[in-house]
C-alpha cells in the first residue's frame, strides 16, 4: 500500500446535499420517511411485561450506507456535507449526518477502502450562497458542534426554515455580512468559508454589489460550475477585471457537484447535480481545515479540477523509499519520498547531508575513483568522512521506480576489504549499472555546483545538459559520426596508398621502357624478337587463365560450406509462440530452400570446373604451346644465323624476362591503383557526409536549447548557440599540430596563426576551420587572408609542416575532429535586462543559478541536491529558483536538503522530512506536508529559529 506520510491527491466534493433537506433532495428511493425514527412498542413478554419503547433507526442507517456506497463508487475520498441551514430537526439522532458519520468506517471496511473524510458543514444565504465547512467528523459529537455554531450565527433550530424553505442568515435582526461570517467561522471556530456556485444566479460573482465581499482577502476560495470557467469569471478571478481586482493574491476556485441525488445514467456516470457529477482534486497530507486553507493559498500547486488523479499521470523515474540501518551518526530510519518535491531539513549534525550522500553511495560507482581526481579538497574530505560513517555492517536500501509501477530495491553494503557490495533485492541482473541508468539520477553535493561551473567548465556543463536533453536523436548522430570518422581514416590511408602506387607505377613503366630500348638495339632480329615477345605474352596470359578463377572458386566453396551448416533451430518454447505452426512450417520451408540453393550452386560449380578443365586440358593447350615454342625456336635460330653470340641471346632473354616482369608489375599496380583510387575518390563525399552530421548535431542542440529556454519557468535564462564556435575547443585541437621545435618562426607564430584561422573560418562558408586550411592550398587570395600581415612568408612552411611524415597523420585526424559548438547563457533580471552571461561577468552564485535552472527545466530523472542555497545568489532564490522548482516538480522528482525556508514553504514541498540531532545521532522529528502542525512547527523551529524569532524579525522590516 502506498505510504501517505507526504501529500497525496484526494478526490473531493465540497458541496453535497443529503436526504436531510427533503425539499431539495431529488430521489424518492432514498428519501427519509416521517417520522424519521418511528417508535417501536415491543410485544409483552411471557409475564405480560412490555419493555421500553424504542426509536427505529434502521431506515436512516440503510440510506446512510447507500449514500456512502455511492461516494465510494464514484471514487470520492472527501466530502463536505452542506445541507441548507444544516437541518430542520433538533434531535441529533434524527440528523442524517449523524448516521453518515457512524456508518462510515463499517462501509469502508466492507469495501476494502479507507473511510471517507466527512467535513460537516452547511450552506447559508447571506445575499448569495456560501458554504461553511469544519474539521472532519469521526463521531457524532463533532456534528453537534456544527449545529451549535449555526445557532451562534443567528439561526436557532426553530428559525432555520419557514414552510420548508431555508431562511437567509440574519443576526440580531440584520443580515450577516461575509466579514462577520468569516470572523466567526474561520477565525473563531477554525472552519473554512467557500463562496458556493459563485458563477450562478445566486452566487457571489453574479452581482456587482458583492465586489467588496469578493475583495475580502480572507475569502480564500470560490466554487465554479465549469472547467475552465467562463471568460468573464476567469477575468475576475485572475485579476484582469480591474473593477473586481483584489489587491493581494487571487482566490482559489474549486468545483463541486451540489449533489441532490445518487442517480446515474445508463453508462453508470453521475447525472447532473448528482453525487460525483463534479469534483476537485486536492493535494494534502491528511485532510483537515488547515490542509484546505493551505491548498487554497497555493492552488497552482495543490488544486486540479479535471482528469484522472494527477499523481497517476506521472510516470517519471523516482526514488520511493530509502532505509538506512547501522550508520554511526544517523538513527535507523525509513524515509518515504513523494514523487514530486521533497525537502530534508534539520540543524547542524542532524544528518540531512548524510542521508542524501548515502543515496549517492548506493546508486553510484564513484567510490573507486582516486581522491586526487577530486578538484575540491573540502568536498573530498567531507565525502571521505561520510563513507567512514557507514560501518561494515551498515546497510542502505533504495527502492525506486523507472516506469509506472515497475519497482526495484537496491541493497548497498559498504564493505571494506573487497569494496562495496550492491545488488537488487529479489532478482539477478547481468549488468546492474544498466538498470540504475534508467533511473536517470542527477546528484549534487554541497559545493559541487560551484565546482562544475568554475572557469570554462560552466559552458561545457551547459552543453552536456543540452546533449543529455536531446537524447536518442543525438546518440544516433554521434554513432553516425563515429562510423564516418572510422571510414574516413581508412580513406586517408587509401589516398596515401594512391599517391604511393602512382609513384611506383610511373617508376615501373619507365623501367620497362628502358629495358625495351635495350632490346631494340638488336635491330637485326627485331622482327623475330617482337614475335618472341608476343609469344612470351601469350604464354604469360595462358598461365593467368589457368589460375584466374581460383579466388572466385574458393569464395563459392566457402559459401557452400556455410550453406551446409544447418539453420539455427527454433527455441524450445516455439511450440507455445503465437501462431506456432507458421513458425514451424516456415522454418522447414526455408531449410529446404537452403538445401536446394546449395545443390544448385554446387551443380553450377561442377559444370564450370568441367568447362575449364576441358578448355585448359593438356590436349587442348598443347597446340598453342607448340606454336609458342616454334616462335621462340625461330627467334633463337635467327640469332644464330646472324652470328649473335649465345650469351647475347641469353642476355636478350634476360632483358625480355625483366621487361615482361615489369609489364606484369605495371598491370598489377595499375589494377591496385584503380581500386585504391576508387576508394580514395569517395573521400570528398564522405567528408561532406561527416560535415552534414556535424550540422545535424548542431541543429538538434540548437532546437533543444530553445526548448529548454522556453521550459525555464522563471524565464530568466537566454541560451545562444553557435556552430562549432567554442574557441577553447579549437585551440586545444590546433595545439596538437604545433611544431615540436619551439625555436622556429612557425612555432613562435603558431598560436597567432590559429587565432587568424579561427576568425577567418567564422567569416567563411567552409565546412570547418580545417577545410579553410585545405582551401588555402589552392587559393592564394584566401591564403593572404588566412596569413595576415607578417605571416606571408610562412605559408610554405605551414604546408610543409602539415605534410611532413610525423605531422600528416595528426593533420588527417584533426581534419575529421569536431570543434565543440559554442554555447553562452545569459541570466536575465525580472525586467528582462541582462544580469550577465556564463562567459562574462556572472558571479559564482549566478553561474550556479543558471546551471540549476537549466537542470530543472529539462529531463525526467530525479534530482538530488544538498543545500543549493549555499551556492546561489540569495536575490535569485525566491525570484527564480522557487518558481523553477514549482514548475519542475510536476514533471520530475526533486529531493533537496536545505536550511532556506523559501524552498519548502514557497516552492510548496509535498514532503518535508525534518531531522534533529539527539544523543549524537540524527533522528526523525516530523514528516509530511506543511498542512501538518508538527511539520509546520519543525520548519519554524529549524529554519526560522522559532515562531517568536520569526515574528520579531518581521516586525523590524517596516512592512
Amino acid at each position: 500500500m502506498t505510504n501517505y506520510e507526504g501529500m497525496r491527491w484526494l478526490k473531493c466534493d465540497f458541496q453535497v446535499q443529503t436526504p436531510e433537506d427533503g425539499a431539495h433532495w431529488a430521489d424518492d428511493d432514498t428519501r427519509l420517511g416521517e417520522p424519521r425514527r418511528p417508535m417501536i412498542v415491543p410485544a409483552p413478554d411471557a409475564n405480560g411485561v412490555v419493555g421500553p419503547v424504542k426509536a427505529d433507526e434502521q431506515r436512516l442507517q440503510e440510506v446512510a450506507r447507500a449514500y456512502l456506497h455511492r461516494c465510494h463508487a464514484v471514487g470520492l475520498e472527501l466530502i463536505g456535507v452542506t445541507d441548507h441551514n444544516f437541518s430542520q430537526r433538533t434531535d441529533p439522532r434524527d440528523w442524517f449526518l449523524t448516521h453518515l458519520v457512524e456508518q462510515n468506517k463499517s462501509v469502508a471496511k466492507e469495501l476494502g477502502r479507507r473511510p471517507l473524510y466527512i467535513l460537516p458543514g452547511f450552506e447559508v444565504d447571506i445575499g448569495y450562497h456560501v458554504l461553511c465547512l469544519f474539521e472532519p467528523a469521526t463521531k457524532a459529537s463533532h456534528v453537534w458542534r456544527v449545529n451549535r455554531l449555526l445557532c451562534k450565527l443567528g439561526l436557532d433550530e426553530n428559525e432555520r426554515f419557514r414552510q420548508g424553505r431555508p431562511m437567509p442568515l440574519r443576526r440580531n435582526g440584520a443580515n450577516v455580512s461575509l466579514k462577520e461570517l468569516i470572523e466567526l467561522v474561520q477565525e473563531q471556530h477554525k472552519g473554512i468559508v467557500i463562496a458556493a456556485h459563485s458563477d450562478q444566479n445566486d452566487g457571489l460573482l453574479n452581482d456587482p454589489r458583492h465586489m467588496d465581499d469578493y475583495k475580502n482577502h480572507k475569502l480564500l476560495a470560490l466554487e465554479v460550475t465549469s472547467s475552465p470557467p467562463t471568460r468573464r469569471v476567469l477575468d475576475i478571478i485572475e485579476g484582469r477585471d480591474r473593477a473586481w481586482a483584489r489587491s493581494d493574491c487571487h482566490p482559489a476556485y474549486v468545483m463541486s457537484s451540489d449533489a441532490k441525488s445518487l442517480k446515474q445514467d445508463e453508462h453508470g456516470a453521475p447525472i447532473a447535480n448528482s453525487l460525483g457529477y463534479r469534483h476537485t482534486w486536492l493535494k494534502m497530507s491528511k485532510p483537515s481545515i488547515e490542509a484546505l486553507r493551505q491548498a487554497f493559498l497555493d492552488p497552482l500547486s495543490r488544486i486540479q479540477l479535471v482528469g484522472q488523479r494527477p499523481s497517476d499521470a506521472l510516470t517519471h523515474p523516482r526514488i520511493t523509499k530509502v532505509a538506512v540501518t547501522g550508520a554511526k551518526f544517523l538513527e535507523d530510519q525509513e524515509v518515504h519520498f513523494s514523487e514530486s518535491f521533497n525537502c530534508v531539513i534539520g540543524g547542524r549534525g542532524s544528518g540531512k547531508s548524510s542521508l542524501l550522500e548515502y543515496i549517492r553511495f548506493a546508486l553510484s560507482q564513484d567510490e573507486g575513483v582516486p581522491e586526487a581526481n577530486e578538484q575540491d579538497r573540502g568536498l573530498q574530505r567531507k565525502r571521505k568522512q561520510l563513507r567512514e560513517s557507514l560501518p561494515v555492517a551498515a546497510e542502505v536500501r533504495v527502492t525506486f521506480e523507472v516506469g509506472n509501477g515497475v519497482r526495484d530495491t537496491l541493497v548497498y553494503r559498504p564493505g571494506r576489504a573487497d569494496g562495496p557490495q550492491r545488488w537488487l533485492d529479489g532478482r539477478e541482473v547481468a549488468d546492474l549499472q544498466t538498470v540504475l541508468r534508467q533511473l536517470q539520477l542527477q546528484f549534487f553535493s554541497q559545493g559541487e555546483l560551484s565546482q562544475m561551473t568554475n572557469g570554462v567548465q560552466g559552458q561545457a556543463q551547459v552543453l552536456s545538459l543540452i546533449d543529455a536533453a536531446v537524447g536518442i536523436p543525438l546518440l544516433e548522430l554521434n554513432a553516425q559520426e563515429r562510423e564516418l570518422k572510422a571510414r574516413l581514416k581508412a580513406l586517408f590511408q587509401s589516398t596515401r596508398d594512391a599517391v604511393r602506387l602512382q609513384a611506383e607505377l610511373s617508376e615501373t613503366k619507365q623501367e620497362a621502357v628502358e629495358l625495351e630500348r635495350q632490346l631494340k638495339a638488336r635491330e637485326a632480329v627485331q622482327d623475330d624478337s617482337s614475335q618472341n615477345q608476343l609469344a612470351l605474352e601469350a604464354r604469360r596470359n595462358l598461365e593467368r587463365m589457368r589460375g584466374a578463377d581460383s579466388p572466385i572458386i574458393e569464395t563459392i566453396e566457402q559459401v557452400l560450406a556455410e550453406l551446409a551448416k544447418p539453420n539455427e533451430p527454433l527455441l524450445a518454447t516455439a511450440g507455445e509462440w503465437p501462431n506456432a505452426k507458421w513458425f514451424a512450417s516456415t522454418a522447414e520451408r526455408m531449410l529446404q530452400a537452403r538445401i536446394d540453393l546449395a545443390t544448385a550452386i554446387g551443380r553450377a560449380l561442377n559444370d564450370y570446373r568441367q568447362v575449364t578443365a576441358t578448355c585448359l586440358s593438356a590436349e587442348a593447350v598443347q597446340p598453342t604451346l607448340d606454336a609458342i615454342d616454334a616462335v621462340q625456336a625461330r627467334f633463337k635460330a635467327a640469332c644464330a644465323e646472324r652470328g649473335i653470340r649465345e650469351d647475347d641471346i641469353a642476355r636478350m632473354q634476360e632483358l625480355e624476362d625483366k621487361r615482361q616482369a615489369k609489364l606484369t608489375l605495371v598491370e598489377e599496380r595499375q589494377k591496385r591503383l584503380t581500386d585504391v583510387q576508387k576508394e580514395a575518390d569517395k573521400f570528398p563525399q564522405m567528408l561532406e557526409e561527416l560535415h552534414a552530421v556535424w550540422r545535424a548535431q548542431f541543429a538538434a542542440r540548437s532546437a533543444t536549447a530553445t526548448a529548454i529556454q522556453a521550459s525555464v519557468a522563471s524565464q530568466t535564462v537566454h541560451l545562444a548557440t553557435a556552430y562549432m564556435a567554442d574557441e577553447a575547443s579549437f585551440r586545444t585541437t590546433w595545439a596538437r599540430l604545433a611544431p615540436q621545435d619551439k625555436r622556429g618562426k612557425l612555432a613562435r607564430r603558431w598560436d597567432e596563426i590559429g587565432e587568424d584561422l579561427f576568425r577567418t573560418w567564422q567569416q567563411s562558408a567552409d565546412a570547418s576551420a580545417w577545410e579553410t586550411v585545405e582551401a588555402a592550398r589552392q587559393d592564394p587570395l584566401l591564403l593572404q587572408v588566412l596569413l595576415t600581415a607578417g605571416f606571408e612568408d610562412l605559408h610554405q612552411l605551414l604546408f610543409t609542416h602539415l605534410d611532413s611524415d610525423n605531422v600528416r597523420p595528426l593533420w588527417e585526424d584533426v581534419r575529421i575532429s569536431r570543434v565543440s559548438d559554442g554555447i553562452d547563457v545569459q541570466l536575465l533580471r525580472e525586467d528582462g535586462t541582462v544580469a550577465g552571461s556564463m562567459s562574462g561577468a556572472l558571479s559564482e552564485g549566478q553561474r550556479n543559478t543558471v546551471l540549476l535552472n537549466l537542470m530543472l527545466a529539462r529531463g525526467e530523472g530525479p534530482i538530488v541536491i544538498d543545500q543549493p542555497e549555499d551556492e546561489l545568489d540569495s536575490s535569485f532564490i525566491y525570484r527564480t529558483l522557487v518558481r523553477d522548482l514549482r514548475a519542475a516538480k510536476s514533471k520530475r522528482q526533486l529531493i533537496v536538503a536545505t536550511h532556506n525556508a523559501n524552498l519548502p514553504v514557497n516552492a510548496d514541498a509535498e514532503k518535508i522530512y525534518a531531522l534533529e540531532a539527539r544523543d549524537g545521532r540524527g533522528k526523525a522529528l516530523s514528516k509530511g506536508g506543511l498542512d501538518r502542525k508538527d511539520v509546520a512547527q519543525a520548519v519554524l523551529d529549524i529554519m526560522e529559529g522559532s515562531e517568536q524569532a520569526f515574528r520579531r524579525r518581521s516586525e523590524k522590516y517596516h512592512f
